[in-house]
């Protein structure tokens, strides 16, 4: 029977997998999943557990992303590298969202008449309120629905 040794990404798979047989253990690898599956003979638990520990930092160090000059193993060609990303202007952002402020107004307008109202007559809070609610969606719809035609 075999011990197992959990499942892995691919690329630290790999380095457990060297570096088990390293030091002379013999490990299967099975996709799944999850990831690969790492076992190795029960009579090679042991070992392999301290084996695992001891190595802990070369295996987490396969996890992480490599320099922009490096490769990985089974790709032939190389991807082009992004263009660089354009900080969006804080005039625009402000804009963006001070038209999104305009189109909602009507709407909070809307919901605190009705708060206002709900409070002064209180046998009819739930209606008044939840009618609000359904004005303030068909609202948001027609202009969106303006939006799009135009």
């Amino acid at each position: 029977m075999a011990s197992d040794l959990g499942a892995w990404p691919a690329e630290q798979a790999t380095v457990l997998v060297e570096v088990l047989q390293r030091d002379g253990l013999q490990p299967e690898a099975k996709r799944t999943r999850e990831g690969i599956l790492v076992t190795v003979p029960d009579e090679q638990s042991d070992q392999a557990h301290q084996v695992l520990a001891a190595n802990m930092d070369v295996i987490a160090q396969a996890a992480r992303p490599r320099g922009p000059g490096a490769r990985r193993r089974g790709r032939s060609t190389a991807r082009p590298s992004p263009q660089p990303r354009r900080e969006p202007d804080r005039d625009t952002d402000a804009r963006l969202t001070s038209e999104r402020l305009l189109r909602a107004g009507p709407v909070i307008v809307l919901l605190l008449v009705a708060l206002l109202v709900a409070g002064l007559v209180r046998q009819l809070a739930f209606p008044i309120i939840l009618g609000a609610v359904i004005a303030g969606v068909w609202l948001l719809g027609k202009q969106t629905q303006r939006e799009q035609d135009d």
